[in-house]
C-alpha cells in the first residue's frame, strides 16, 4: 500500500480473493483498538462471500522492526 487514502478496497478484495486467513501488520499502536490498516482490510473483505480469518499484528514500535 503506497497511499492509505483513498483506500483501494477493490484492489485489496481482488488480491486476497481465495485466501483462507490473512495476517495484517500495522506499525501503529491504536491504544486498545485494532490498527487502522487492519480495520480497512477487514472492511474491504466484509462484503465477500467467503470471509477469511483476519488477524492483526502490531510491530516496529519505537523504531525496532
Amino acid at each position: 500500500i503506497r497511499s492509505f487514502r483513498p483506500f483501494p478496497f477493490d484492489q485489496v478484495r481482488e488480491a486476497l480473493k481465495g485466501a483462507k486467513s490473512i495476517a495484517v501488520m500495522d506499525r501503529s499502536s491504536p491504544g486498545g483498538a485494532m490498527g487502522a490498516f487492519f480495520n480497512e482490510v477487514s472492511a474491504a473483505l466484509y462484503t465477500t462471500d467467503t470471509r477469511p480469518l483476519v488477524t492483526n499484528y502490531i510491530y516496529g514500535l519505537g523504531g525496532s522492526d
